[in-house]
């Protein structure tokens, strides 16, 4: 058994496709990934704006969001910044 790390963007796809109406089976399925528990746990941290959350990777403190504080400044402007972009469209269908 292996620990599957998704990309932020393949997890914003599945919010997107779960906010449209199209069950969590189905977009496991079509995205490949292990459970629709995630897409839900997913689109909980979008709601309770825990935007970081989809970004950092697995065993980063979240809570304290250093897997971006790591990044140099104008790189972490730049995420950030499309981050945002990708996060409003994501969030304008909830």
């Amino acid at each position: 058994m292996t620990n599957n790390h998704y990309s932020y963007e393949i997890k914003l796809e599945a919010i997107r496709l779960l906010n449209a109406g199209m069950s969590g089976r189905k977009i496991c399925k079509q995205l490949g990934l292990k459970s629709d528990g995630l897409i839900y746990t997913w689109r909980n941290w979008l709601r309770n704006g825990e935007y970081y959350r989809l970004r950092q990777g697995q065993g980063k403190q979240y809570k304290y969001q250093k897997g971006d504080l790591e990044l140099p400044n104008e790189m972490r402007k730049n995420l950030e910044i499309k981050q945002m972009q990708e996060e409003l469209e994501v969030v304008k269908n909830i």
